[in-house]
């Protein structure tokens, strides 16, 4: 059984609850992929939504707003990835454009669908949730409750924001490999 009986529209949901997740009616647009096309935007719009700043703390992308376009040319390098690996990303948007990804925010209703055929609403398995305390999205709030609907839950928190495995990856990396071998494994060593 999925966790709600009703749809709720995207557009609702930042009306009323979820004002964050607004970039998300931004990215389902079609305005993202109109905008950015070229090598150069499609490497400012990664080093941006990578943590990338203009001289002045400009921003590329807002929660409530999502894409800021006239701030890309101002965006300085991700401080997340290293140039061969913006290059890699870079290189693969270029050659097939950014519509793939950003369709996955076009399926808030599919998604909402799949999930009515789940036959039961309670994941009964060990879970481990690392909450990145810092994350301007998905904000501690949201967990809230979330034993209700995995009783075997393991909560673990990181001051780090979105990016947390990128921020922290000692923390969120030694959170792991304790959860594997105390809860996952019982109390065999893991090999991490």
């Amino acid at each position: 059984m999925a966790p709600t009986t009703h749809f709720v529209s995207l557009e609702d949901a930042v009306r009323t609850t979820l004002p964050q997740f607004g970039y998300q009616i931004h990215l389902a647009s079609g305005e993202v992929e109109k905008v950015i096309v070229s090598r150069e935007q499609i490497r400012q719009f990664l080093n941006g939504m990578y943590g990338g700043h203009g001289p002045n703390g400009e921003i590329l992308f807002n929660p409530k707003k999502g894409v800021i376009p006239e701030n890309l040319p101002n965006i300085g390098p991700s401080p997340l990835l290293t140039k061969g690996e913006m290059d890699y990303y870079v290189n693969e948007y270029t050659n097939h454009g950014l519509g793939s990804t950003l369709n996955w925010y076009r399926t808030r209703e599919l998604n909402y669908q799949e999930e009515l055929t789940l036959e039961k609403s309670i994941i009964d398995v060990p879970v481990l949730f690392v909450q990145a305390l810092n994350d301007n999205v998905l904000t501690p709030d949201l967990a809230r409750g979330m034993e209700q609907y995995f009783p075997k839950l393991t909560r673990g928190e990181v001051k780090a924001g979105h990016w947390a495995l990128w921020q922290a990856p000692d923390q969120v990396n030694r959170m792991i490999r304790e959860w594997l071998e105390h809860v996952a494994f019982g109390h065999a060593k893991s090999s991490l």
